[in-house]
């Protein structure tokens, strides 16, 4: 266990004044512009400043339904307060787009979500409800008391965080980031990214920091904490002047008293419910690995001018942008096909530049269904930069020749960051992508009409590095719940800014195995 640690450093005091003044909304506006100054130009302090923007939006979203539900009571939280949290998160917001400046803006004209809705019950396993009706699976679900008897519930949130609560149960839903246990037992998995989860027990607040954790609450309110993979933080929930803050890394686990006490125990004393796969996931894995479609490229010298390569495809790749200005008819015009000798295996597509192929069969995104695509791609000048510092940026696309506007995207940044580009807008990896540059990258997409889209992405400096089996964990995961399609996706794109990268391959499948190793099977 790991306790906030005690800064005797006077900056450090200033800035934690600082960032508790602009929370209240009591910044002076020279005060505020240089709290943005000194958060741009360090990641410990971003990193902390987000954390207690995360921590007062959930306070937020349970202060919400608290009023909603007793509308007599005062407002505790003063008009000041809520200025602050706006304000908080407009400026974690402005620091992030002046971090990252070059991102594309979001289509507004889209069907909008229900704010009533802020989850969806993916999955039930021998469920039986308090109420007399069921929860169907599917089923979106609005802020509010469940209640489990028995069985095990898994709730995905649509901040991303999936929750198996195993009854018998009590479990508030407050918002698509944040849920309070009242009793019962839960394990929540929030993969690594922008966003986190918070769940709240009588005694306290669960923070998760890209992790998983299970809590159990006991009927007179104490409850426990155990990590199970990664780390969260513990705050206390009680009324005492001075609130603490524990760090809890994998293995370790904390019991908390009613009254607000806790102390460490050596292991955790509960059965924790860890498989949060759908029935359409456990269905998936039966089915037989199938290539969808592949482009290899090959380097052959009688093979430059066979323009329809490789299978699954509908016509020969064709550029789609001419200059630096971007044509988004769908009139096909020359093949292009390019290779290095010098390098072997690759199309070379650089300068602004995007290019297209059709599928042979659409993908329908209104199915249920989960595609992964793999390619391989670097850049050919890894150490080259503009003016401003940012490296050539890359990025592979779905794109619907009925709607333009349909696109759904996978790319990394000039920033070296994995980002999910949708109708809805974008996504991006909090953490920059290491080495020179993923040489195999594979993002799987989860298809939901209901829920919204998910995309989990990987890469691998070496493709000998690439495992057999589909890892547990996502270097990155976005999941936008705007980004819901109704039109056939039928074209492939790949589109480069500034220097060239190279792709070798390009592979659309059923499976991780169809895509990493597509030579072993039979379609």
């Amino acid at each position: 266990m790991k306790h906030e640690p005690d800064r005797n450093d006077s900056s450090a005091d200033s800035d934690l004044v600082r960032m508790q003044r602009h929370l209240l909304g009591d910044l002076e506006p020279e005060e505020f512009h240089q709290l943005e100054r000194d958060l741009l130009g360090s990641p410990e302090m971003r990193t902390r400043f987000l954390r207690a923007v995360r921590t007062d939006v959930a306070l937020h979203d349970e202060s919400s339904q608290i009023d909603e539900i007793i509308p007599a009571v005062p407002q505790r939280i003063t008009w000041g307060r809520f200025a602050g949290i706006a304000a908080s998160i407009g400026l974690a917001a402005l620091v992030l787009w002046r971090m990252f400046p070059t991102a594309p803006e979001s289509n507004t004209n889209l069907p909008q979500v229900s704010a009533t809705e802020i989850a969806t019950l993916v999955d039930a396993r021998d469920c039986k409800w308090r109420s007399s009706r069921d929860v169907l699976v599917e089923n979106r679900l609005s802020p509010g008391i469940m209640e489990l008897d028995s069985g095990v519930a898994l709730i995905e949130f649509d901040g991303g965080a999936r929750l198996a609560l195993q009854g018998p149960a009590r479990l508030e839903l407050i918002g698509p980031k944040t849920a309070r246990l009242h009793q019962g037992n839960a394990t929540v998995r929030c993969e690594e990214g922008l966003y986190s989860f918070s769940l709240l027990t009588p005694t306290s607040t669960v923070i998760d920091l890209g992790t998983e954790f299970g809590v159990a609450v006991e009927p007179g309110g104490a409850s426990e904490v155990h990590v199970l993979d990664g780390e969260v933080e513990v705050a206390d929930g009680s009324d005492k002047p001075q609130q603490s803050t524990l760090l809890l890394n994998a293995g370790e686990t904390v019991l908390l008293a009613s009254n607000g006490e806790n102390r460490m125990v050596s292991d955790s004393t509960k059965t924790w419910i860890r498989d949060y796969s759908t029935q359409a996931d456990r269905l998936a894995k039966t089915v037989p690995p199938r290539v969808i479609a592949r482009d290899t490229f090959p380097v052959h010298p009688g093979q430059e001018k066979r323009f329809s390569l490789g299978t699954g495809w509908g016509g020969a790749w064709w550029q789609a942008t001419a200059g630096r200005k971007g044509d988004f008819r769908f009139l096909p015009m020359e093949p292009l096909v390019k290779r290095d000798a010098k390098s072997g295996l690759a199309m070379l597509v650089g300068g602004w530049v995007e290019v297209r192929r059709l599928l042979a069969t659409p993908i329908d995104p209104t199915e249920a269904q989960t595609i992964y695509l793999g390619f391989s791609l670097y850049r050919t000048n890894a150490t080259q930069r503009d003016n401003s510092g940012k490296l050539s940026e890359a990025t592979v696309m779905f794109r619907s020749s009925e709607d333009p506007t349909t696109v759904l995207g996978m790319a990394l940044s000039g920033r070296n960051h994995w980002v999910v580009l949708e109708q809805g807008g974008w996504e991006r990896s909090e953490m920059p992508v290491t080495g020179r540059g993923p040489f195999f990258v594979v993002a799987k997409i989860e298809f939901n009409a209901k829920r919204g889209n998910k995309v989990s992405m990987m890469g691998f400096d070496d493709i000998a590095g690439i495992p057999s089996q589909e890892p547990e964990s996502w270097g990155f995961v976005s999941h936008r719940q705007l980004a819901k399609m109704s039109h056939p996706l039928d074209t492939i794109a790949l589109q480069v800014r500034q220097s060239p990268f190279k792709f070798g391959e390009i592979v659309l499948g059923n499976s991780w195995q169809a895509v990493i190793n597509p030579d072993t099977v039979k379609n």
